[in-house]
């Protein structure tokens, strides 16, 4: 099975974009978060619209964003644009994370942006607790919609979105919170079924103080790649007008923030740490690598909190 960084960097070499919360207004490391993250330990009461098996219909407008998606982690990089820019940066998971069984954050998320090239996607924040789990939690902003998906990486049809839910003002009204004075949601991903290695994607509920089920799936992950990740990334092409890529321009004044990185094995839920996962593919964006004279990343907490803002 190939790295992250062989596939990710096999994809870049063609295309330039990202991958983890999506975006806000005005980041400040000295305001942390205004509400306290729920307890990995709150009950599990219902579901999310009630369907938690799938797949779930996607809006027919977004389905250009899920086939790029599925492209982003094709090996075959002869289906990407050669003028569209793919990159990334965030937490990485440490390697060989068999004993990994979960992973929760809080993500950062802007029910009003909209893209200004409609062929460009930010997926950020995006989430995956290791290699073998079923489904990937995407924060997913388009020229359209700011939605969330659980991307089922084991369905037998091949890689799609197993459910979606578009962020709007009733979504925030039931799973939203603040963080660090923008709007935000929390996700769990857990193995509920060892044996059939199923996966199971909860939102938390602020409303009620619970956890909800989102989607759930077992298999065979078809990802292809041996690590997790809680990342920021993105498909965009060049503006000419600036030299930055369009989604450069569109997060001018904003900020991606991905908090409360927490992972589970058998003694418990810890936070994200140096000690099981980095900061991927480095420390610090460069404005060059990413097309983007005004971007910025901050890691507030290593590795359970990190920013990344365009001034």
């Amino acid at each position: 099975m190939a790295s992250l960084s062989a596939v990710r960097r096999a994809a870049g070499t063609v295309v330039a974009a990202l991958l983890v919360t999506a975006v806000a207004f005005g980041p400040s490391a000295a305001a942390r978060p205004s509400t306290v993250p729920p307890s990995q330990d709150a009950p599990v009461h219902g579901t999310v619209k009630g369907r938690v098996t799938g797949p779930r219909s996607v809006n027919a407008r977004n389905r250009a964003a899920v086939d790029r998606f599925r492209q982003l982690h094709a090996r075959s990089a002869a289906r990407h644009p050669v003028d569209t820019n793919h990159e990334w940066w965030g937490t990485e998971v440490s390697p060989n994370s068999s004993a990994l069984t979960g992973i929760s954050a809080t993500q950062s998320v802007d029910s009003s942006l909209r893209l200004s090239n409609s062929d460009d996607v930010l997926y950020a924040p995006t989430v995956k607790p290791r290699d073998g789990a079923c489904i990937e939690v995407v924060t997913v902003h388009t020229s359209t919609d700011a939605q969330i998906w659980a991307w089922d990486w084991c369905t037998t049809s091949g890689q799609d979105v197993g459910a979606t839910e578009t962020v709007d003002s009733n979504f925030l009204g039931t799973y939203g919170t603040t963080v660090n004075g923008h709007s935000a949601y929390t996700v769990k991903i857990a193995l509920t079924d060892p044996a059939s290695n199923t996966w199971t994607a909860y939102l938390y509920n602020y409303a009620t103080g619970a956890w909800q089920t989102f989607f759930s799936s077992g298999g065979t992950d078809q990802s292809g790649v041996a690590f997790g990740w809680d990342m920021f990334e993105y498909y965009s092409s060049v503006n000419p007008a600036t030299g930055n890529v369009h989604v450069c321009d569109d997060l001018s004044g904003k900020a991606v923030e991905s908090s409360s990185i927490q992972l589970r094995t058998s003694a418990g839920w810890a936070s994200a740490d140096p000690g099981n996962s980095s900061i991927f593919p480095n420390p610090t964006m460069d404005p060059g690598t990413y097309l983007c004279s005004g971007i910025n990343s901050d890691v507030v907490t290593p590795n359970s909190d990190w920013q990344v803002s365009v001034a």
